[in-house]
Parts: structure tokens; C-alpha cells; sequence
């Protein structure tokens, strides 16, 4: 079944069923489909409802290599993109004490609740983001929030897993202006995962977003 999807939860779900399938893929080119005689293996058939003539997803993977499919599933690759929940929050991140300013603005995570966003205090008053997904884990957690038109944006505040410290996205992303280094915005196109992100966190994706 070709993904055409719009964003939100059934993007985890496809970026799980591409990576399942490409490291199934790798599993059985590795072991090898025939037996010695040269005959095609006896594998089991995958059940009819998971059978299809294009992409078949992860569930279709999943029924022939169960024990892989499960490595892959937990791993930081099968888990490059994910619904951010409260048990993630929970469990892989600290709560951020103190705010984190960035020119005009201070930004700071609120865990409370249950319900995580990133609060912006400035010239302009108070705005909250929801977090609506997470995008790493190994080394740094970054996260997106839903903007205008399907947009789905880098938050400004990331978390440095092994330091377990909030810090600034964007400290490090500079762009050359007449010979000036200058940090990027956090509402940056280049921070945009519709057009910036996507290609390396899932595949098989129609983004169903123009810059236009």
C-alpha cells in the first residue's frame, strides 16, 4: 500500500513500516532465500491480509522474521521518529529548570501535566507549542510541533541525552551572510521537517506540503 498521508500519527507508523522493510530486506539477502539444493526456501507465507503487490509494510516483514523484526523495532534506527508521549517524557528526559533565552525570547520544556509544550516568553507576550513528535534519541532529542498549513517545525529547545541538559537547537546552526555567522531562527525553512528533515527520519513519504 503506497503511503499518502497528511502528518501526524500515521507518519510513525510509516517511517516504522519503511525502515522494517529495508531491514528485512538486508536479513534476508544476509541469510539467503534457498536451500542447498538451490530451490526456493520454504519460508512461511505471510498471511493473506498482509499480502500486497507493492509496499507491504512492517506487519508483512514482521511474519517471516519475528526475532529481527523485534531488534529493529526497539532499536534507535526502528525508533529514528516517534509520537512524543508522556511515558517518553517520563522516562528519557529530565524536567528543564531554568528557561532558555535566545535574543528577545526564553524558552522553556513544561512537563506538567502530562502534557508537554515549549513555552515562549517575549516582547510579544506568552506562546505554548505542543510536542507532537520526537526525532532521535541516540545522542539528541528534537522535537516538532505543528504549524500553520500541515507544517511541522524544530522546536528551538532540544535534549542532549548524554549530558541529560536542555540546550539550544539552533546555537550551533549558522548561515553565512556577508561574511557574518549568524544563528538561524528557529521558525526557519531550514528547520522545517516537511522540507528539511524528512528524508533521512522516513521514506516512502508523499509530504503533501508546499513551500508555495
Amino acid at each position: 500500500m503506497m503511503c499518502e498521508v497528511a502528518f501526524g500519527k500515521d507518519m510513525f507508523e510509516m517511517s516504522r513500516n519503511a525502515f522494517a522493510c529495508i531491514a528485512c530486506a538486508v536479513v534476508v539477502l544476509a541469510a539467503g532465500c534457498r536451500d542447498e539444493e538451490g530451490s526456493p526456501s520454504s519460508a512461511p507465507t505471510p498471511p493473506a491480509e498482509t499480502q500486497t503487490a507493492e509496499i507491504a509494510g512492517s506487519v508483512s516483514c514482521r511474519a517471516c522474521h519475528e526475532t529481527f523484526y523485534e531488534k529493529w523495532a526497539t532499536s534507535f534506527h526502528g525508533l529514528a521518529m516517534q509520537p512524543f508521549t508522556a511515558a517518553l517524557a517520563r522516562e528519557r528526559l529530565r524536567p528543564q529548570v531554568d528557561e532558555i533565552v535566545i535574543g528577545e525570547h526564553a524558552y522553556r520544556a513544561d512537563m506538567a501535566d502530562g502534557k508537554t509544550v515549549v513555552r515562549e516568553r517575549g516582547p510579544d507576550g506568552e506562546k505554548a507549542y505542543p510536542i507532537e513528535h520526537v526525532m532521535g534519541g541516540k545522542n539528541v532529542f528534537y522535537f516538532l510541533t505543528p504549524m500553520e498549513r500541515g507544517r511541522l517545525q524544530v522546536l528551538p529547545v532540544a535534549y542532549d541525552v548524554r549530558k541529560e541538559e536542555w540546550y539550544d537547537t539552533t546555537a550551533s546552526m549558522v548561515r553565512h551572510v556577508t561574511g557574518l555567522d549568524e544563528a538561524i531562527h528557529w521558525t526557519h525553512r531550514a528547520l522545517t521537517f516537511n522540507s528539511s528533515c524528512y528524508s533521512c527520519h522516513v521514506s516512502q513519504l508523499s509530504k503533501n506540503y508546499s513551500l508555495a
